[in-house]
């Protein structure tokens, strides 16, 4: 009797866990780092951007007040009114894995231009997607 309650649990576990994958899920967040602005944009993994992801941004720890906006034809978005303080992004868009990423606003700039995009690389539901500090990279180059 123990077994078939042990294969059972084991068989309800796996159901759970590939039914939360099957609407996506957020794989591990990369390291925090600073911006001046919530801006940039949003791609696959071959580069084509992704119009009409919804990305998310609210303050460390209170996912409940996350405001949102939409991205554009080219897949870029842009927060206007983001004070200084530690936040929390997530991306969604249908077919894809979640990204999420924690930041930090430091210097808020009130800039119509996005001066220092941020770069999210949506995958394909069973691949990590992720959110990196583009301009960052690139200046080490």
């Amino acid at each position: 009797m123990r077994s078939t309650r042990t294969v059972c649990s084991a068989i309800l576990a796996t159901i759970a866990i590939l039914a939360s994958g099957a609407r996506g899920t957020t794989c591990v967040w990369g390291k925090k780092f600073k911006v001046r602005q919530a801006c940039g944009q949003v791609k696959d993994s071959a580069g084509a951007a992704i119009p009409s992801a919804s990305v998310q941004v609210s303050r460390l720890g209170q996912p409940e007040k996350a405001i949102a906006v939409e991205t554009d034809a080219e897949g870029k978005f842009q927060f206007s009114g983001i004070s200084d303080g530690e936040y929390e992004m997530r991306v969604k868009f249908a077919g894809f894995w979640d990204a999420s990423q924690p930041f930090v606003v430091t210097g808020a700039k009130a800039n119509p231009v996005c001066t220092n995009p941020i770069r999210i690389v949506m995958k394909p539901a069973g691949q990590c997607s992720y959110v990196e500090n583009a301009w960052k990279k690139a200046e080490s180059h």
